[in-house]
């Protein structure tokens, strides 16, 4: 392979069907930004929409917009946007709560149906919230479930699925290394077993395809503040088969999940929808932002956006190895394009204070324990020409060792 050189990163901008969606984010002036896997952009018509709901909608009709703007409704109209991006149908998706909240709820519906089976099989290496929410819903059903926590790297869950299993409850994509777990290979065997399947699409969701509904998937939760662009703290979204939902039941039985919640009824009596996922009040603001982060998706492949995060992901590799080889960089994604998410993850002794000194040049990543560099791939605004320039900033940081000072190792609250 020849040389790459910064030439060979300007033609494949210029050549890129996506590169017409930069321009829908702000993106402030010198910065490279490799964190939309932990806080997306702000989407540009974010600002117009956010400012229309806050002065006419609010402002103006006040109350009146839980009607005329069609306020009460976000939920389902929200998670009917994402639902194409998930491969669900319209109905089997609803943007409430936040992600650890609805994993809550949907891995409660899943024990309830299944509560005759004692054994939930998960990662050690999930995402901290899940294994806590796993650790707290068992709490609450007395303790009676068993965790089997699969150690990071193993192929061949399978072999951890029996006829024990209540739950299997996993990330799509590895919140650490991008590692893609095989959704239908699992689903599929999980079912022939009898248990039932809660993916966490967080790290998924608006890079790459997925179909769920073909899969077959029970449940399935995520959050809309990394590749969707809501802002942050945004609300999450939740979905649950239609082959499921009439015969599910969750523990938060607030109001607006009740089938009649305007009639204030003294008993509850849950929606036989989704809606029965839908706890308090709707938090509309928040709910606006996502909204315009999810226009952006209306007309876009994700096909074309799966793509494009490979290429981006294979010319950072390349480059590091090309420019960065002698000083210690660990690849700690899987090699193979098809098995990693849009994210790159590297090990270094020095990781931390390295990603600090990136961060004071304008490249935004971000630092995981114990010893990670973690760089998000965001295919709609990010560039191939920012490769070139991050590895090239990364290399002058290494070469005269700059991030070898106290300013960069000192510890911040957030990494």
């Amino acid at each position: 392979m020849n040389k790459l050189n910064l030439d060979y990163f300007q033609n494949l901008d210029n050549i890129d069907p996506l590169a017409k969606y930069r321009e829908e984010f702000h993106l402030p002036k010198n910065i490279i930004y490799f964190d939309g896997n932990s806080l997306g952009l702000l989407p540009k018509r974010t600002i117009k929409n956010l400012e229309k709901t806050i002065y006419k909608e609010w402002g103006e009709e006040l109350i009146r917009s839980w009607n005329n703007a069609n306020w009460i409704n976000m939920p389902l109209t929200l998670g009917d946007k994402i639902a194409p991006l998930l491969g669900a149908n319209p109905g089997e998706v609803i943007v409430v709560d936040s992600t650890s909240v609805n994993l809550f709820k949907v891995l409660s519906s899943a024990l309830i149906l299944n509560k005759s089976r004692k054994v939930i099989v998960s990662e050690a290496s999930n995402f901290p919230s899940d294994l806590y929410i796993l650790e707290g819903v068992n709490e609450m059903f007395g303790n009676n479930f068993e965790s089997c926590l699969i150690e990071e790297g193993e192929t061949d869950v399978e072999k951890y699925i029996d006829s024990s299993t209540a739950v299997v409850m996993l990330s799509h994509i590895n919140y650490k290394t991008g590692r893609i777990s095989d959704m239908k290979k699992i689903t599929e065997h999980a079912h022939k077993k009898g248990a039932l399947v809660v993916w966490d699409l967080s790290h998924s969701v608006g890079v790459m395809p997925m179909d769920l509904h073909k899969y077959n998937v029970d449940f399935a939760v995520g959050c809309t503040y990394k590749h969707l662009n809501g802002g942050p703290g945004a609300p999450g979204f939740l979905y649950v088969s239609h082959d499921l939902i009439e015969h599910v039941s969750q523990p938060l039985t607030g109001w607006l999940g009740h089938a009649n919640p305007f009639g204030f009824e003294d008993k509850y009596n849950a929606s036989n929808d989704i809606k029965k996922y839908i706890c308090g009040t709707p938090p509309i603001l928040s709910y606006k932002a996502v909204e315009s982060g999810l226009e952006i998706f209306k007309e876009i492949s994700m096909i074309m956006v799966r793509e494009k995060s490979i290429e981006l992901s294979e010319a950072f590799i390349a480059l590091i190895e090309q420019e960065c080889a002698e000083f210690g960089f660990e690849l700690l994604s899987p090699k193979n394009p098809d098995q990693r998410g849009s994210q790159i993850s590297f090990k270094h002794d020095d990781a931390y204070p390295i990603m600090q000194a990136l961060i004071s040049h304008g490249v935004i990543g971000d630092y995981r324990e114990p010893n990670i560099l973690r760089f998000g791939i965001s295919p709609l605004y990010m560039r191939f020409e920012d490769i070139w320039e991050a590895i090239m900033c990364l290399k002058n940081i290494m070469e005269s060792r700059e991030w070898d000072s106290d300013q960069f190792k000192k510890r911040s609250y957030v990494t």
